[in-house]
């Protein structure tokens, strides 16, 4: 759609116009002078078809108080002497002059009440405030247009609805716009803006493709403030409609009013005229006034430089912006944009009364491709595992890298949790074909965890953090599938958040104990070792394994706290164990978190050396994993623990990934060989060249060899056989307090 064109005179009588209203001077009858419209003649109110009840109501009330909003142009505004002016204001003006009423304004406050003002002048949509009713009909029905930036290839011919389907639209948040929008081309992609200058930076930067929104305000906005970079491409059948609204407790005013926009009609041609404006299409058709072809080459010479230099500005602006929004590695949008997205999708997905999917996605085992490949292998590997996800989550769906291996989609409307599962069922068949990377192929698993709006969350965190919690149970369950949130994981998560905050107040409850457990040497069958093992009893929630508490206390870095009281307790027991067991060894398991963050083994250290305590009467269970994750720090703190005499140990082995020619470097002084293998010792043969294996690699490089879970005589007697060294069970002794050991 063309801008109008203007001539000499137009151009100067407008100049003129917007000037006035800048020093607020009346031009048209559309301004207020002392915030206070003259009333006409009360006489003049029998042109209405009042009744004596309506009219002895006019006598009796001469003066309203009017509600006018000062930042609405044309609609309702105020100038800089502070009277208003606009659309509202001129139609006031003929409710006046029919029903002879004084309107007095007032600014229009968010929360202003019928006590404040009986009459409100600027009320979008059809839901007016609490205690106002509206009118009959509205006053001003305005088509909303299409706006895009003069850069935008579409911008060069008329365009339609139709025209932005797959297209982001900016759209006012306030009214049904955005919904009649999504009904009239479901695939567009809306962007809900809060004022009409940030949708025109967004059109600017290439953001967003167009802007759809009132005719009447936008074409003054562009016209006051002589924006040529924005043009109308269109117009719409999507209206938006403006009302009055009247203290819902007064009949007789709302049927006074009635009548009177009833005569007066919507849109009154008189008043339009005032308001309806179309965008200039240059600034030059002001300056070529300017006397004087020398200075108006000049102008036009800075002009191309400024456009020349704002291009490069904007360029420069879409480029930061995309750097700040995006993932380098992937160029999917990061998790901030996604957050940003999911909210004004969840906001979308309310107003349509409609389903929103996200599903988060994490690569099974990824570390070991960066180990043993390479980063810069990785880094291939995640891009590639990016287009695949793409190729099944098609737009409107978008997907976004989530951190270092994970991935999210969000599937914006019109998903069930059936199409939510194969979908994901899908993602798994496409990533179980071979990655081709750097001419090598490559298998990626991946595990899917997903949550539906509105079943699962009503809220973008909540959503994303149960879409989690389902990816945990996906993982938890053998890696490779998708897992959709239910009942039970809701359940599982209350009851571990449950936990997670009770255990943080443990220590100060007086909740947590040790019980010991004697390890025996099977050559003597004597007590050598004591394994201190933590315990949590909670009023309430009863007594609370070791093998729930401990993996949550990992994962919110309670670990820490939680093994500064048992270096604590197992000080002041030493006293005890001393005088019931004589000089034996105390085994202390100690998570990689606290090798990660040393101070507390620190602090350790510095306790038992105060106490002249010799580092062997302890010894440090520690698992495969923490040898495996080797940093040069825990590399120095377990030569520091040699060098003090505290002896370690190796807990669960047989489990990960078993080595023991390892083992010798690391200066391991035991191996506990996990209760999995000595639970089916006698009857499985697998399990006793397993341990006899193991028992033997561990003589030859002077490593000693602990059994857990011994409990039966026939176990112990075989293992002895073997040459293992020490035994561990309830054969011998169940873990008990001291005193009861």
């Amino acid at each position: 759609m063309a801008c109008r064109s203007v001539d000499w005179l137009g151009a100067v009588a407008r100049f003129l116009g917007l000037l006035c209203l800048v020093l607020g001077i009346s031009m048209a009858g559309g301004t207020l002078q002392a915030e206070e419209i003259l009333p006409g003649d009360l006489s003049q109110a029998t042109v209405l078809p009042l009744t004596e009840q309506e009219y002895a109501w006019l006598q009796q009330h001469p003066r309203l108080k009017v509600a006018v909003k000062n930042g609405w142009m044309p609609v309702e505004f105020q100038l800089e002497n502070h009277n208003h002016a606009g659309v509202s204001v001129q139609y006031l003006e003929k409710i006046s002059q029919l029903t002879g009423l004084t309107f007095v304004l007032v600014n229009d406050l968010e929360n202003i009440t019928p006590a404040e003002a009986l009459l409100r002048s600027g009320i979008r949509g059809q839901n007016p405030p609490a205690g106002f009713q509206l009118l009959e009909q509205p006053y001003l029905v305005s088509n909303n247009a299409i706006y895009m930036a003069a850069h935008h290839p579409l911008a060069h011919h008329e365009v339609n609805l139709g025209d932005l389907a797959g297209k982001t639209v900016a759209v006012f948040k306030g009214g049904s716009v955005a919904q009649k929008l999504k009904q009239a081309v479901p695939t567009i992609k809306i962007k809900l803006i809060d004022i009409a200058d940030e949708a025109f930076e967004y059109l600017a930067s290439g953001y967003v493709d167009a802007y759809v929104g009132n005719e009447l305000v936008l074409d003054y906005h562009l016209d006051l403030h002589k924006i040529d970079s924005i043009k109308k491409v269109g117009v719409t059948a999507i209206t938006s409609d403006v009302w009055m609204a009247v203290d819902a407790r007064q009949p007789l005013l709302i049927s006074i009013l009635n009548k009177a926009t009833q005569q007066i009609g919507t849109n009154p041609p008189e008043i339009m005229n005032t308001w309806k404006v179309s965008p200039a299409p240059d600034h030059t058709q002001y300056l070529i006034a300017i006397p004087g072809i020398l200075v108006l080459l000049l102008l036009l010479q800075l002009l191309n430089v400024y456009r020349k230099s704002k291009k490069q500005a904007v360029a420069a602006q879409r480029e930061i912006w995309f750097q700040a929004n995006h993932d380098f590695l992937t160029k999917l949008p990061n998790r901030f944009q996604l957050k940003h997205e999911i909210d004004q999708a969840m906001q979308l997905a309310r107003q349509s009364k409609q389903s929103l999917g996200v599903i988060i996605i994490d690569l099974d085992n990824f570390k070991q491709i960066n180990d043993t490949a390479g980063h810069s292998f990785g880094d291939e590997v995640l891009i590639q595992v990016a287009r695949r996800i793409q190729s099944v989550a098609q737009p409107p769906s978008l997907t976004a890298r989530f951190g270092g291996d994970e991935f999210l989609i969000m599937i914006p409307s019109g998903i069930d949790q059936q199409g939510l599962h194969a979908l994901c069922e899908q993602l798994l068949r496409v990533m179980a074909l071979p990655l081709e990377v750097q001419s090598k192929s490559v298998s990626v698993s991946m595990s899917i965890g997903a949550a539906l709006f509105p079943d699962h969350g009503q809220h973008a965190d909540e959503l994303i953090m149960f879409a989690d919690q389902a990816l945990y149970q996906a993982k938890k369950a053998g890696k490779h599938q998708c897992v959709l949130f239910n009942q039970a994981i809701y359940e599982e998560f209350v009851r571990k958040t449950q936990l997670t905050e009770a255990l943080k107040s443990a220590i100060s409850a007086q909740q947590l104990s040790l019980h010991y457990q004697p390890i025996f040497n099977l050559t003597e069958m004597r007590c050598e070792k004591l394994e201190a093992l933590l315990r949590w009893h909670h009023p309430q929630l009863g007594t609370i394994p070791p093998d729930i508490f401990i993996p949550i206390a990992e994962e919110n870095n309670f670990i820490i706290t939680l093994g500064e009281w048992v270096f604590a307790q197992a000080i002041r027991d030493l006293p005890q164990i001393q005088h019931q067991f004589g000089k034996v060894e105390i085994c202390l398991n100690i998570s990689p978190l606290q090798f990660a963050r040393p101070g507390n083994i620190e602090h350790f250290l510095l306790a038992i050396h105060a106490r002249n305590i010799p580092g062997n009467q302890f010894c440090f269970e520690i698992t495969e994993r923490l040898l495996l994750e080797l940093s040069p720090n825990t590399m120095e703190m377990l030569e520091r623990l040699h060098n003090v005499g505290i002896k370690l140990a190796i807990d669960d082995f047989g489990t990960g990934y078993s080595s023991l020619a390892y083992l010798h470097k690391f200066m391991i002084d035991y191996v506990k060989i996990d209760k999995s293998f000595i639970s089916r010792l006698t009857d499985n043969e697998k399990n006793q060249a397993l341990c006899k294996t193991m028992i033997y690699m561990g003589n030859q490089l002077n490593i000693k060899l602990i059994a857990e879970g011994v409990e039966t005589v026939a176990q112990e007697t075989l293992l002895k056989q073997m040459g293992c060294h020490y035994s561990q069970g309830y054969l011998r002794a169940k873990p008990a307090p001291l005193g009861s050991v």
